[in-house]
């Protein structure tokens, strides 16, 4: 062997030597990062959970489209309580029953995450971001009074209501009975709900304004999931081209967008703004805004905190109920028996005449179908999270302070030990024996539970007994010839369907 040869021999086998050394090394840090956290977490107390990886944790193994499923999976094998590290977040989940209802009634896990998807697209929001208790209870108390004067458990919002509900069974009779996804009218029937409230007005279906508010809308709710990869390493949107790569880029110029018109129509409305005459819920802001700022210098009445509500109460008002509407009719379809019991139901009760919301309390079948529809297809599986204020316990756990909470609603209402053959749509679930009323348990919880229960569940309720059952009463509803139901749904903002179409036939 010549002398270069050696030399060349040599070189490679130090280099072989290295690599092994380097290999081995990594080997070692991996197993000293288990096991400093595995030692960390038993001697703090910690829940069980499963290792995740350095930096990213346990995000590469939960789907994005359905974490709900993979939670379950782990809460069978871990129990009641878990931990999962996402990102650098330690987030503990409520997967048992009675720890979600107790966690959910406790003033300790009352707060929100300084860090998720939600703070990236309404960062001053009250409602869903950030840790400042206070903002959020002097705005849902002032949002909840707000809405009461407004209209809401009253005969005016119902009026309202009701008449946009002509509108869409309008639309709905010029296709003929055609196949039709009715998402597409059922949006902005929706969105004109809220906006009546928030604006003051409603939007024809075709207006500039309506399509714009609809599309930037619905572009914002598909880019939000409780485990966005963006929610966790905010630091991430920073590198080039990585928000477009996790469409996050095109979501806030949409949230922006919607944010720029929300300010234009505030202005309008403090142009106009007369003390005596609230015309909306912008107006009322204003006049709550103009009397604290002169008793409280400090107060969170502010230009901002009005945008964020607005922001809020748009996006949480437009689209949960829509998407508890279209798993209702996608169910209805699916089960033509149980539609036909609500027909027959609804000619019982209101005959030819339009629905009234307190026909709701005299058809028991109708009112309990709407609520296994929820339990069935919950649309908020992970609820919106908590977090801890300060350390705290739960479960027999130790829970440090400012932990993101997910408290698992789906597990919540799919839980053998609380319902029977919970994997099938029982329509008359929650009636009582006598047949007469139904009876929500406390396990029960598709609006939450506690201080922060969803305020806009009374509406929610509202909307959805007085759409399906008008529609129900006006049309058959079908699948188009040979389609097969799915129930293919993805978790976004909400649980949604994929898009899907039926026919609408016009009964004589």
């Amino acid at each position: 062997m010549s002398q270069l040869q050696t030399l060349i021999w040599a070189s490679v086998t130090r280099a072989r030597a290295f690599e092994r050394e380097i290999f081995v090394a990594l080997v070692v840090l991996v197993v000293v990062y288990f096991a400093l956290g595995a030692w960390k977490a038993w001697r703090s107390n910690l829940p069980p959970g499963p290792f995740g990886l350095p930096i990213v944790g346990y995000l590469p193994f939960l789907s994005l489209n359905n974490p709900q499923f993979d939670l379950l999976k782990l809460g069978k094998k871990y129990g009641d309580v878990f931990r999962l590290k996402l990102g650098s977040e330690t987030v503990i989940v409520l997967h048992g029953v009675e720890v979600i209802k107790e966690a959910l009634s406790r003033a300790d896990f009352l707060g929100r995450p300084t860090q998720g998807v939600l703070k990236l697209f309404n960062e001053g929001s009250a409602f869903f971001n950030g840790m400042d208790v206070h903002k959020w209870r002097e705005q849902r108390r002032f949002v909840l009074q707000s809405m009461r004067d407004l209209g809401l458990g009253k005969s005016l919002l119902e009026v309202e209501i009701l008449d946009e509900i002509r509108h869409f069974l309008d639309n709905l009779r010029v296709h003929n009975g055609a196949p039709m996804d009715v998402k597409d009218p059922l949006s902005p029937s929706m969105s004109n709900n809220i906006c009546s409230l928030i604006f003051g007005k409603r939007y024809e279906y075709e207006d500039p304004d309506r399509v714009f508010l609809d599309e930037n809308l619905d572009i914002t709710i598909n880019a939000i999931s409780s485990t966005s990869v963006a929610g966790f390493f905010p630091w991430i949107l920073k590198i080039p081209l990585v928000s477009k790569l996790f469409e996050m880029e095109r979501a806030f110029n949409s949230v922006n967008d919607l944010m720029d018109f929300f300010r234009k129509e505030i202005k309008k409305h403090r142009s106009t703004f007369d003390s005596k005459n609230s015309r909306d819920f912008i107006d009322s802001f204003i006049r709550e805004q103009s009397s604290r700022k002169l008793t409280d210098p400090n107060t969170t009445f502010t230009d901002d905190t009005l945008a964020s509500n607005v922001l809020d109460l748009f996006a949480a008002g437009s689209e949960t109920v829509r998407t508890s509407i279209l798993w209702n009719l996608y169910v209805a379809c699916a089960f033509p028996e149980h539609q036909e019991k609500v027909r027959e139901e609804i000619l019982e009760v209101m005959g030819e005449r339009e629905p009234e919301y307190q026909d709701m309390k005299n058809m028991p079948f109708t009112h309990s179908f709407i609520l296994e529809v929820m339990r069935w297809k919950t649309i908020v599986p992970l609820n919106v999270p908590h977090s801890t204020l300060s350390d705290t316990t739960i479960g027999g756990y130790h829970i440090p302070k400012n932990a993101t909470i997910f408290t698992l609603i789906w597990n919540a209402h799919n839980d053998p030990n609380y319902w029977t053959r919970p994997e099938s749509f029982i329509p008359d679930r929650f009636i009582t024996k006598d047949g007469k009323s139904v009876s929500r348990p406390a396990h029960f919880m598709p609006f939450s539970m506690g201080k922060r229960v969803c305020p806009g569940e009374p509406m929610a309720m509202m909307e959805l007994f007085l759409y399906f059952t008008s529609i129900i009463q006006k049309f058959q509803l079908v699948f188009p010839a040979g389609y097969k139901p799915t129930y293919e749904a993805a978790m976004g903002g909400t649980y949604r369907l994929e898009p899907y179409k039926i026919r609408f036939l016009a009964r004589s």
